[in-house]
């Protein structure tokens, strides 16, 4: 504990959808997290074709069987994996249309969700993913440019 805090005592385990090969925000990412060793980057459905993803994700040091094809099978595979394994966080970073259904879907499967700008488009979805991460006792961010880069914190 620190400051009456707990302080996990492992790295989180952290997984990608979107941010693949040419993706600057991936790289952005992808930096920030790894940057104190907190996050531990696992798994991922990196690029939209399933090869490049896995080759990609494989050239990052993740398992070729935890590069998975679309951000729907990884979560499911993910949740079948022991909780002392299974992937606990994830950040979005696809186009910004997908942002809501994928964030959704990641705290339906109840992981916690770091989405790039924007969250989504209206008031209601946006309501609705906070009341769905609560529910669960998950927590969902959005990031904003720069958040993580080096040079601004």
């Amino acid at each position: 504990m620190i400051n009456g805090e707990k302080v996990l005592d492992h790295p989180i385990r952290w997984a990608m959808v979107g941010g693949g090969r040419g993706s600057q925000i991936g790289y952005i990412h992808r930096s920030a997290a790894l940057r104190d060793r907190s996050f531990e980057l696992v798994a991922g459905a990196f690029d939209i074709d399933p090869e490049r993803g896995k080759d990609f994700g494989i050239q990052l040091g993740v398992a070729p069987e935890r590069c998975y094809p679309d951000y729907k099978t990884m979560l499911m595979e993910e949740a079948k994996r022991s909780p002392e394994d299974r992937i606990e966080a994830v950040t979005i970073a696809v186009p910004n249309g997908l942002h809501y259904a994928v964030c959704k879907a990641v705290l339906e499967a109840g992981f916690h969700a770091v989405c790039e700008k924007p969250l989504c488009f209206t008031t209601e979805q946006a309501e609705e993913l906070v009341h769905l991460a609560d529910s669960k006792g998950l927590v969902v961010g959005v990031t904003y440019g720069y958040s993580g880069h080096q040079l601004i914190e």
